[in-house]
């Protein structure tokens, strides 16, 4: 059980002789990664190496319509096998379009 401060806990478990894949990209169907904010994304993929997990690129500036310039993110795969993003941006940079009831959550 993994828990974050007064956010979200995520229960994980590691199957024994299942058939199972390795996942594939971010933009599958399905639960293909989390992300997860952080504060200083160098030391958090530091971190995330020295717990187990590989990093797939290098941190790089956040692109596109929506997050375009205000952060950056990496990709990584848990000792496990799961994607895990790492992302941080300004706070005030990554909100959805002004006409979306939903916006992005901002610690």
């Amino acid at each position: 059980m993994l828990s974050f401060n007064n956010s979200a806990s995520i229960e994980l478990f590691n199957y024994v002789d299942a058939d199972q894949r390795k996942p594939s990209i971010a933009s599958d169907l399905g639960v293909q990664h989390f992300g997860f904010y952080v504060d200083d994304i160098k030391e958090a993929a530091k971190a995330f190496v020295e717990a187990g997990g590989e990093l797939l690129n290098d941190p790089g500036e956040l692109l596109g319509d929506v997050e375009d310039g205000t952060g950056h993110f990496v990709y990584g795969r848990a000792p496990w096998g799961m994607l895990i993003e790492l992302i941080s941006y300004t706070p005030h940079g990554l909100n959805y379009p002004e006409d979306s009831e939903a916006k992005r959550f901002t610690p």
